[in-house]
């Protein structure tokens, strides 16, 4: 069967694109970054199906503050969410099931956990069955009326692996699902409303005039 890529523009392929089993125009994105090839990513987390757990954080540049606290426990307390992120153009959708507040910083992140918090959100990737892009843990934030994007972050993940919750891998490819757990710092610390954003790069289809522009996604998930 002919088939064709779906790429983001910057020229990398980020897959296949099928419709109705037959084979469709090369999609290519013109923004919002180069994806990642599907064995390695820009967060360091494993690609679906990877058994890998080793990973390196991408988002955490505070140095550790010298003082030390007594360790704070790790919450039990879920908040169930149920809402989902639909990308109207492409056919992604993004569920969000529960999230944990308040998780314990790392020893000796004793000043940046007076101002930031750090956020556990359990989310389901499900990627268009109509184009193959996959959907990337890197093009989502947490708005809190903060100036800047709240962004996921790993310096928990050895944390939450320790308490038996399944990690979110960085990328979910077109015609798998996965569901697990992302953590976001938020600035600022106890921000009364959340709302998951999602960024969908701008992307053409190879071969053809039509684009998929950058859209923002987002839905209420606190507050």
């Amino acid at each position: 069967m002919r088939t064709t890529a779906l790429a983001l523009l910057g020229g990398l392929t980020a897959g296949t694109l099928l419709v109705g089993g037959c084979a469709a125009p090369q999609l290519t994105a013109t923004d919002g970054g180069t994806v990642a090839p599907a064995t390695a990513t820009a967060t360091g987390r494993p690609p679906t199906g990877s058994t890998s757990a080793g990973r390196t954080s991408g988002t955490t540049s505070a140095t550790p503050s010298p003082t030390t606290s007594p360790p704070t426990p790790f919450p039990t307390a879920y908040l169930t969410v149920g809402k989902t992120i639909t990308d109207t153009g492409l056919g992604h959708k993004i569920t969000v099931s529960r999230i944990l507040r308040t998780l314990p910083w790392p020893v000796g992140y004793q000043a940046t956990s007076a101002t930031f918090e750090l956020v556990a959100v359990e989310m389901t990737f499900a990627p268009s069955a109509t184009y193959t892009a996959p959907l990337r843990v890197q093009d989502l934030s947490i708005a809190t009326g903060s100036p800047l994007p709240n962004r996921p972050d790993t310096i928990d993940d050895a944390m939450l692996q320790a308490a038996k919750l399944t990690l979110l891998p960085a990328e979910v490819a077109t015609g798998k699902t996965a569901t697990g757990w992302v953590v976001f710092r938020i600035d600022p610390k106890g921000a009364p409303k959340l709302t998951m954003t999602y960024t969908r790069p701008k992307s053409q289809v190879t071969g053809s005039g039509q684009v998929f522009d950058s859209q923002v996604f987002s839905v209420d998930v606190v507050g």
